[in-house]
């Protein structure tokens, strides 16, 4: 697991969104807002005032995370509900019994994260909180078959200066999705009644998810080869207009 926040702010979209659809990049440049592509779906996340997180592991290693994509989604959402109640927040998670239909599909890439809610993502007082994303790959090594995922979040910690709504396309109806966005997600400070530093968010997690798992979280840097390899795949792949532009 790896916890970390943004400087400067992002807008995170997803994997098989499109860029002109999905934001304004001309208003996301003129505030210093950087645009950049996930390799997990979902839709858009204004990274600003928020702590994102990321969990990483093979299935085969890490069995107590789940077998399937809906399995491990429960059983780290669980982890996220314990990890609240040490902050004193009873939050909820969501299972919704409703399927989309494919013909509103498009129309739902097209809208933010934050203002809907999908399966066990977190709410409190039936506004999310926490919005997620997972992606699970499977390779052939040595003639046996190796499993693993990456699912990685936002937890929103205040309301911070920007709302996602101001960089939306000019088509879109800036007020109203910003009325939605603040009546269907949340945030730390709203439900605290105060500002939570990171610090505090990251001690809550983690006796949370000593608890879900029966387990010890330690703290870990990151390596000097780890780093390395992350300004590589940013050089190569992740900075390019390549991957982040063309859809």
């Amino acid at each position: 697991m790896r916890l970390y926040l943004w400087n400067p702010p992002a807008v995170s979209i997803g994997y098989s969104q499109s860029v002109e659809k999905t934001v304004d990049s001309e208003k996301c440049r003129d505030h210093h807002v950087n645009v950049i592509r996930r390799i997990t779906g979902g839709r858009a996340v204004l990274h600003e005032d928020e702590i994102t997180y990321s969990v990483c592991a093979s299935s085969e290693h890490f069995f107590q995370l789940g077998e399937n994509t809906n399995q491990t989604y429960q059983k780290l959402s669980w982890a996220w509900l314990e990890s609240l109640r040490v902050l004193g927040i009873d939050a909820e998670w969501v299972k919704p019994s409703v399927t989309t239909n494919p013909s509103s599909f498009t129309l739902l890439l097209s809208k933010p994260c934050f203002i809907s809610n999908s399966r066990y993502e977190i709410t409190v007082n039936g506004k999310k909180l926490i919005g997620s994303a997972q992606r699970r790959f499977s390779y052939r090594s040595d003639h046996t078959r190796q499993d693993s995922f990456i699912q990685h979040g936002s937890i929103l910690t205040g309301k911070g200066k920007y709302s996602l709504a101001e960089f939306l396309p000019e088509e879109s109806s800036v007020e109203m999705i910003k009325q939605n966005l603040e009546e269907k997600s949340t945030n730390m400070e709203e439900i605290l009644k105060r500002r939570i530093k990171a610090e505090e968010m990251i001690s809550a997690l983690k006796i949370g998810f000593n608890k879900a798992f029966d387990v010890e979280m330690d703290d870990s840097e990151i390596t000097k080869e780890e780093l390395q390899n992350a300004h590589l795949l940013k050089e190569k792949k992740y900075e390019s207009d390549g991957w982040n532009l063309i859809r």
